[in-house]
Order: C-alpha cells, then structure tokens, then sequence
C-alpha cells in the first residue's frame, strides 16, 4: 500500500505529517521495515556491556547504509553516549547500557536487532538535560528524547483521580511511537504519546492479548457489550471490536488516555469499518477528571463505540449494563476497590 494514497493525520505531540502513519500501511510494511538491505554493513558486534572508551579503542563504522540508509540500532546507541560523554552526563566508563531505554518508533516482536532509518527511535534516558537531549536529535535515526523521573519500575499515568500523575518528561523531538498489536483474531496499531502512557511494549502487551484471546475462543466477546474501564490509549476496547462486539465503552479519567484512544480509532478506522464523531473538544478537558463526559461516538460495521471520560467508579450510572467489564489498572494498584458491586455482566481483571 502507498502512503501517498493515504490520508495524512497530524501528530498531536508534534504536528508533523510523518509521525503517524495509518495501520494498514504499517502492517503491510512491518516485516521489512527494520531489516538489513542486502547493501548493509554486518552487525558491528558491540559490546554493550564494554566502556565507551575501549568501544572507541576498538573502533566503528557509524556511516549509513549506501543502498537503504539505515545504520545499526548499537551503532546508533553508541553514537548517543558520545555525545552524553561530551556533555558530561556519562563518563568514559559507561556502557551502551548506560544510555537509556530504547524504544522503536513501531514496537513489535523482533527476532534481529533493528536496522534504522531517520526518526525510528524515541529514547528515555535518566539524569539528562534539555541541551544533551536537543544534541542527540540531531543523530539521524533518533527521535525523540524522554527524561525518565522516578524508579523505571514507576508507572506512567495516574493511578486514581486523587493522585498526582506521573509522567517523564519530553525535552526533544517527539515521543509519539506506536506498538502493533497482536491476537489470535487480528492486528490494530496502538500509537501512545510515550512521556504520558505506560511502557507496554515488550512482557505485559501479549498477557493482556491472551486474556483476549481466551475470551474470544469462548465465545464472550463476539455480540457482546464490553466496557474497558481503564482504556489508556484504547488497545483493548479496539481489540474487542476487531473480535466482533456489537458495542465497545472506553473509559479513563486521563485525558492523555483519551487523546490517544480518538488518535487509535482515527487510526485504524478503515481495518475496523467505522467513523468517529466528536462531541467534545478534548482541549477543554480537564487533565485528571471525575465526573463522567461523553467525549466521542463512533459507529459503522455492526460495532457502536463510546468514549468517556472520568472516574471509572462513576461509569456504572450512565452505562448500568454490559456482558464484559475488562479491569486493566497499573500493576501497583488493587482492582479490587474499581469492581462494581451488583454488575449486571462479567468483571475481568486483566
């Protein structure tokens, strides 16, 4: 499919025309797009565990590919520490490791290290500054730049309308990205503004697909009303429609959340068959909400879709019944005290 013949979506975080790409492009693409051409170098084989300084020693070829113009994720991340050495916020003695979390601009499963291209890469680093960060969007392959607060351990968002939330910070370029996801009944593509939304690429992602999974083979999904009370940036309420329920409620009290499940509907509408209508300017949201709000309608191939915004306890007086009610909150929060008492369909903590 080309991308010319698709309609282009404005990145929120940054406003360019190139950050999002539409999912059916990305699916028929995904298997190349990270791949070696048959111009590339070999895998240079670094060290990540070796100080920069024997690294340097030793030597690499950081010039891109002369056919596909990709360079080595490691070769990439070695060029990021040197410039976090020359700043002074790494010393000669770090590792690769020591650079940051690396995150490819469209996560999936990878069997090989990725191969490159421009703007393919969004790293979270600790203990960086705004100048560093600004100097290594400039490496051809990164970007964006987060700033990483707290333990890596601490999730990002908000655990319940009475916290503070807690985000990382963006310093430079974008931090749009997006994961493909997977299931025994299909792919969508979740795009995530990744200062503001929980990590979920890598271990937690496919659990969540197996609980799908599991309730699509027994037979709870298709024809059903689901509600997805904890939808962040709306994989598993997408997910139930792409199984074939006849009605999906999305619901988060973050209105980073909800800015990301409308770009996902946007997204994937031609794989999914339908049209949203929006009745709210999410502008005008506030950050952190707790009375419920009618944000967005959305309906077309057999599916009608809702989405709120506000306090996932509130939900039961607007929407009373449903067959499925999918509990996913962050790993350090209780479900327990968000199931409603009395529902009328089946509660599942995901």
């Amino acid at each position: 499919m080309d991308m010319n013949q698709l309609a282009a979506v404005s990145c929120p975080a940054c406003g360019g025309s190139e950050c999002i790409e539409p999912a059916e492009f990305i699916l028929d693409n995904i298997y190349s797009r990270y791949m070696a051409c048959g111009d590339c170098l070999p895998d240079p084989q670094l060290q990540k565990d070796l100080p920069f300084s024997k690294i340097e020693q030793k030597g690499y070829d950081n010039s891109p590919c002369t056919g596909c113009g990709k360079r080595h994720l490691d070769v990439v991340m070695a060029d990021a520490l040197s410039i976090m050495i020359e700043y002074g916020c790494r010393s000669k003695g770090s590792t690769l490791f020591d650079v940051g979390t690396p995150l490819i601009s469209v996560g999936y499963p990878l069997a090989f290290p990725p191969r490159l291209g421009r703007n393919e890469l969004v790293l979270i680093a600790d203990n960086i500054s705004r100048p560093v960060a600004e100097q290594l969007i400039r490496i051809p392959g990164i970007k964006g730049v987060i700033k990483r607060e707290g333990a890596p351990s601490q999730s990002v968002g908000i655990q319940d309308t009475d916290c503070k939330p807690h985000t990382y910070e963006l310093l430079a370029g974008c931090d749009m990205r997006c994961d493909v996801v997977t299931s025994s009944f299909g792919e969508l593509c979740i795009y995530k503004s990744q200062s503001k939304i929980h990590i979920e690429f890598g271990r937690e992602s496919p659990s969540k697909m197996r609980v799908l999974d599991g309730l699509y083979a027994q037979g709870q999904l298709m024809g059903k009303v689901v509600v997805d009370g904890f939808c962040g940036p709306g994989t598993l309420g997408l997910m139930c429609a792409l199984a074939g329920a006849k009605r999906v409620i999305f619901n988060d009290a973050w209105k980073t959340a909800i800015e990301n499940t409308l770009l996902n509907i946007e997204i994937n509408k031609d794989i999914l068959g339908f049209e949203l209508t929006a009745y709210v300017d999410t502008s005008t949201l506030p950050d952190i909400a707790e009375n419920i709000v009618h944000v967005a309608s959305v309906e077309g191939n057999g599916v009608v879709m809702d989405v709120f915004h506000g306090d996932f306890r509130k939900l039961k007086e607007v929407i009373p019944d449903f067959d499925i009610c999918l509990i996913d909150t962050f790993p350090s929060v209780n479900p327990a005290g968000f199931v409603w008492n009395g529902a009328s369909g089946r509660i599942v903590i995901i």
